[in-house]
């Protein structure tokens, strides 16, 4: 449970910088605001691209400080798991 506290802050902070105005009224359970993020390669996914699949968004805010270490240590943790699930995973 802990693992799915982490991962909603994350995708939370995430939609929070990508979409301040509508994220004013978003409330747990509610469908995610679409949005655009350019991976590692300069390659920019929407998230309606990956409507009916879970997607899972992990980053960090800082090295070297004793949360991102924990919820980093969550992540590998849970890895197998989120793969089993068949959801796409986005990572920083």
């Amino acid at each position: 449970m802990r693992f799915k506290s982490i991962i909603t802050v994350s995708v939370m902070a995430v939609l929070l910088t990508a979409s301040s105005s509508s994220i004013a009224a978003l409330k747990v359970g509610d469908k995610a605001p679409n949005f655009s993020l350019q991976d590692q390669n300069n390659i920019t996914h929407t998230l309606s691209d990956y409507e009916g699949q879970w997607v899972v968004l992990y980053f960090y805010p800082k090295d070297d400080t004793p949360g991102c270490t924990t919820q980093a240590c969550d992540f590998r943790d849970a890895v197998k798991r989120i793969i089993a699930s068949k959801s796409v995973v986005f990572w920083s």
